[in-house]
């Protein structure tokens, strides 16, 4: 039962990370994960996000509260960062690369990877940062058929997740809904039928990849609990049992 993608005041939320952190708790989650928009030029120039000289502050702030809330729920600090010219990553890197702020999180997720919509940057450029990253690093409500399908071979793009250790978020928000062909309404990305879709969840449930789910949470409390949909969907694929809290925070009992 976990949320690693709320966004807070950090960012473009509309609430307090403590108020996310109790609306988890009353919605019976175990893990419950901060993850503001690092800066990135989508939200434009007068927007608030996390950059490098207060990321430290960030940290502290939901390091705090999770040691206030510890023995209710398991409470993580990431970061969620646009993967595209739109984000200057370069300054995450500008003490070396050993030396980036991103070690000093839980996880990092990064959105948009090979996603031409978003003019995301493709995954090798990815790769080419993830061996300075330190913490477990996921791919934000990314839609696979689309993104990789084009270009990657299902056995191939399952065979880069693991080798890379790469995450895979399911996110159930209609935030972050595809389209149907024969419809006019929405469905959750990962349940988009198809046969490089069908093929790859296969594949996954014969894999070491792991999962997490995410809501992508701005402004409605009542997301952060909303997880059923995609832990159905980890059920129903055989999944359940590859969450990336269950390998990096295991929470007992």
């Amino acid at each position: 039962m976990i949320n690693l993608h709320n966004h807070t005041t950090f960012s473009d939320g509309r609430f307090e990370p403590q108020a996310i952190i109790e609306a988890a708790i009353a919605g019976g989650l175990t893990h419950i994960g901060i993850s503001d928009h690092f800066r990135t030029a989508k939200l434009g120039a007068t927007a608030q996000y996390v950059i490098t000289e207060y990321m430290d502050a960030y940290v502290a702030h939901i390091r705090e509260l999770a040691a206030r809330y510890a023995s209710q729920i398991t409470v993580l600090v990431g970061l969620e960062i646009d993967f595209s010219k739109r984000t200057p990553m370069e300054q995450l890197w500008q003490q070396g690369f050993k030396q980036t702020p991103l070690n000093d999180l839980d996880y990092v997720l990064f959105e948009y990877v090979s996603d031409d919509q978003w003019d995301g940057l493709p995954l090798t450029a990815l790769l080419s940062y993830r061996r300075w990253i330190r913490v477990p690093v996921g791919l934000a409500h990314s839609h696979l058929s689309s993104a990789f399908g084009p270009n990657m071979s299902v056995s191939d793009l399952v065979q880069t997740l693991e080798q890379h250790s790469l995450f895979i978020e399911l996110c159930p928000s209609r935030r972050n809904a595809a389209p149907t062909p024969d419809s006019a309404d929405r469905i959750p990305y990962y349940r988009v039928p198809g046969p490089f879709n069908a093929a790859l969840w296969d594949a996954l449930a014969g894999s070491d990849v792991l999962f997490s789910i995410g809501t992508d949470t701005h402004d409605r409390l009542e997301e952060v609990a909303d997880i059923g949909d995609a832990w159905a969907f980890l059920q129903e694929k055989g999944l359940a049992s590859q969450l990336v809290t269950s390998r990096h925070w295991p929470r007992a009992g």
